[in-house]
């Protein structure tokens, strides 16, 4: 637990849903940084402004929520400076348009992105400045949230799909049959829209 999550509970256990000023907060948790520490716990969402030099603690299932609300911004990596390409399920989520998406818990979601073998360390760095997480394909680890998951190539084939890269749809096809119990949806949306060539199981 980082210092600011400890600090967040010990704020809700002294005011709970109280507004409270700085001179209030600095009377309860002795610092010489009071500002400092109220304009960082409202930038980390653990706190609101009610009124000029009043605040409230953010009640905890609204933090909870805001930590796992938002979603992944596949735009983000427009921006980097090296070749990607969406792949695994989080490919075949946009080549259907978004109708199909599987893959994932209530408690970890993974965005998966093939890359060249040869830009690792471009794309850690790229993660690391941007605060996201990301491992490796095959990484044993506890993973939870938003998450990008690389899975590096030796060579790395793409198409553009509504401004974002992602492998073909052939890859995404194959993805799918190779998993046809989970993807049957997903093959069925396929052959309606590009007439893939796939007939239904059933």
């Amino acid at each position: 637990m980082d210092k600011y999550t400890e600090l967040y509970a010990w704020i809700w256990k002294a005011f709970g849903r109280e507004s409270f000023s700085i001179d209030h907060f600095r009377s309860t948790f002795p610092t010489s940084q009071g500002p400092k520490v109220i304009h960082d716990l409202l930038k980390k969402n653990y706190l609101r402004r009610v009124s000029r030099g009043i605040y409230q603690t953010i009640e905890p299932d609204e933090f909870v929520e805001k930590i796992s609300e938002g979603e992944a911004d596949y735009g983000l990596l427009k921006s980097a400076e090296k070749d990607y390409a969406f792949c695994g399920n989080t490919a075949v989520s946009l080549w259907t348009d978004g109708y199909y998406w599987t893959g994932f818990t209530k408690g970890f979601k993974p965005v998966n992105v093939a890359v060249r073998k040869k830009d690792l360390d471009f794309w850690k760095n790229f993660f690391k400045k941007a605060g996201i997480k990301y491992i490796l394909l095959g990484e044993t680890r506890t993973l939870y949230g938003q998450v990008y998951v690389l899975h590096p190539r030796g060579n790395l084939n793409y198409t553009e799909k509504e401004g974002l890269k992602v492998v073909s749809l052939d890859e995404v096809v194959s993805f799918c049959l190779n998993h046809t119990l989970a993807y049957e949806p997903a093959l069925g949306y396929l052959e309606k829209k590009y007439r893939i060539g796939y007939r239904s199981q059933e």
